[in-house]
């Protein structure tokens, strides 16, 4: 028997063998012996036929179908005996057979890269301080203001804080109404941003019972006139900055005066964006890390993660039903780049965690559940048991802990950058 191993890449191998009649016959003689249990063969009890009849009456055929069974046995026999650490199965891709002669076979499969982190400490790193502006602070005290605001029946808009119930009819260029394009009951917020302008201007100290006409343009930009009919007016009318006011937003007592309060508010919106910040750090930590090492993914590792995100995609509809137009090669190929990083990452993250023997430990465990006791109002002793089940949390820990060490040995740059009302604004656009 001759086996040689080829190196394809750094994670793809193949194995070619070729093997003499002499030595496939104990194999053959063996695919007879099992078919023989199992044959009817006229004037003999099932099994009981001549093995020598079997060979003569079938053995071509048996001999064919037993080659790749042959051929996975000769694999799994090298691999266990060089002690391999292979991924998945092994893929025949070539297979020649020349009756009574030899059998020439090629087998592909990817193992595992020997991942070295050359790099891990020292890395230069630059971290967002995100500034909050005062015009953010007072655009959050305008939302909530808003949000708490009441409605009072008047009968003119004599400003933007003001909300306008109109009936909307789409006319003709003479004027006459279109059957089946007209809105009932819509709410307009007159200081909403996105009313047209010339809506805007019509609506400026409009009636309750008043009609007006517009001249406006449609979806092709041709112009058309809209009859609007006023039903309803009622001014915004919004609550005092007291303490009762204050309560209600922060949930927190002896917050008096308009000072504190937006000190308080700052200070929320400080804790979300630093939030956005190291989340967004310690995934540049990551793409860091796999700049300064060179790890090569295997094709089996990027497949499970492809089919993970469709997993995931697929748990994030209705009903759990991926969309009739999703079409998941596409798909494989827009997200494969994202999955060969994550794939490089999980290998590196493994052989930091065997590098450093990180482990999650009773400590850790015990911090996450008494942050969370109080937001799922389940006692601490009953999530930490629960976590220390799941396999997510696990991982979790462990990945947090890979990053702190990676973060500690570090040379860390911190930048400013002032977040603005503005910046919001061109965020929701």
């Amino acid at each position: 028997m001759d086996i040689n191993l080829t190196d394809i890449d750094k994670t793809k191998r193949q194995l070619s063998a070729e093997l003499s009649y002499e030595e496939l016959t104990p194999y053959f003689d063996k695919a007879v012996a099992e078919y023989r249990k199992k044959a009817m063969i006229p004037g003999f009890r099932k099994g009981k036929a001549p093995a020598s009849m079997i060979k003569k009456m079938y053995g071509e055929g048996l001999e064919y179908n037993a080659l790749e069974d042959i051929a996975n046995e000769i694999f799994h026999k090298y691999i266990v005996d060089n002690k391999t650490d292979i991924l998945g199965k092994g893929a025949i891709t070539d297979m020649d057979y020349k009756p009574k002669e030899k059998l020439n076979f090629k087998i592909e499969f990817e193992v595992m890269p020997e991942v070295v982190i050359a790099k891990y400490k020292g890395l230069d790193l630059k971290k967002t301080k995100y500034i909050i502006d005062d015009s953010l602070v007072d655009e959050e005290i305008q939302y909530h203001k808003f949000r708490n605001a009441t409605n009072e029946l008047d009968g003119i808009a004599s400003d933007d804080n003001y909300t306008i119930t109109v009936d909307l009819q789409n006319l003709d260029e003479a004027g006459n109404v279109l059957i089946g394009q007209s809105q009932k009951d819509l709410r307009i917020f007159l200081g909403n941003p996105q009313i047209y302008p010339e809506f805007k201007e019509a609506f400026k100290g409009i009636k309750e019972g008043e009609v007006k006409i517009i001249d406006s343009k449609n979806a092709e930009g041709g112009p058309k006139k809209v009859q609007i009919t006023c039903t309803k007016v009622e001014k915004l009318v919004l609550p005092e900055m007291n303490e009762e006011f204050f309560k209600k937003i922060t949930a927190k007592e002896g917050i008096t005066t308009l000072d504190e309060f937006k000190a308080e508010i700052k200070g929320e919106l400080t804790k979300i964006y630093d939030g956005i910040s190291d989340r967004k750090f310690r995934a540049d930590v990551i793409n860091e890390m796999i700049k300064a090492n060179e790890v090569d993914a295997p094709e089996l590792y990027i497949d499970v993660i492809l089919k993970s995100m469709i997993e995931d995609l697929k748990h994030q509809q209705p009903k759990h039903e991926l969309p009739k137009d999703f079409i998941e090669d596409e798909f494989k190929k827009e997200r494969r780049v994202d999955a060969i990083l994550q794939a490089k990452w999980y290998l590196m993250r493994d052989k930091l965690i065997e590098m450093e023997n990180i482990e999650a430990k009773e400590e850790d465990y015990l911090k996450i559940a008494e942050e969370n006791a109080e937001r799922y109002n389940i006692p601490a002793d009953k999530l930490i048991t629960a976590y220390k089940d799941n396999e997510d949390v696990k991982m979790k820990i462990i990945n947090d802990k890979i990053l702190d060490l990676i973060i500690a040995g570090s040379n860390v740059e911190e930048i400013a950058e002032l977040k603005t009302k503005e910046d919001l604004e061109k965020q929701e656009g």
